[in-house]
């Protein structure tokens, strides 16, 4: 009788070690499952996205404020070299020729070529800006290429160059403000 005790003892010895040993693989198992290993470090998966959503969004901001101080910078000039180029247009239709001054082809010269100065920086610096200025800027310079040689000639072709041209100095002041008041 002691045989079947002692066998009967040995294999509950065995299934319980059995048991044990399945028990420590599921525990590992779980231990090292996907599920587990989120659960256990939820905080620093919360932690890690929040930082990257952040840094995310503040490199988003800061390119967006820069490109807005970009704008608001080239608009201001834009308008300087707007009124620049109206004093220039005025300038070129009433007073032109009519001066005392021994040098006027010297003064011809230099309201040419810095009118059309102007106008080309009028039309580049408006290339970088968002619409409708790029197109305000072109048509300006197109105003200010087909009107330059009737400003100074008298006339009804003076008085519609003149026209066309304050037209377009308009809109395209016009247009650059209602940027500026856009990025306040």
């Amino acid at each position: 009788m002691a045989g079947p005790n002692r066998l009967q003892y040995s294999s509950h010895r065995i299934q319980r070690r059995m048991r044990k040993q399945q028990r420590r693989t599921r525990e590992a198992y779980e231990r090292h499952s996907l599920r587990s290993q989120i659960r256990r470090h939820s905080v620093a998966l919360i932690s890690l996205t929040v930082a990257v959503v952040s840094l995310g969004y503040n490199t988003w901001r800061n390119e967006t404020s820069e490109l807005h101080r970009n704008w608001r910078q080239a608009a201001f000039e834009v308008v300087i070299e707007v009124n620049d180029l109206q004093q220039i247009t005025l300038y070129r239709r009433y007073f032109h020729g009519r001066e005392d001054h021994p040098f006027v082809p010297v003064r011809h010269a230099e309201t040419w070529i810095t009118g059309w100065g102007k106008a080309a920086a009028i039309r580049d610096l408006t290339s970088v800006l968002p619409e409708p200025l790029p197109a305000s800027g072109v048509a300006l310079h197109e105003t200010w290429s087909a009107s330059i040689g009737q400003l100074d000639q008298g006339g009804n072709a003076a008085r519609k160059a003149e026209r066309d041209m304050l037209e377009a100095l308009d809109q395209t002041r016009q247009a650059t403000l209602n940027l500026i008041h856009q990025l306040r």
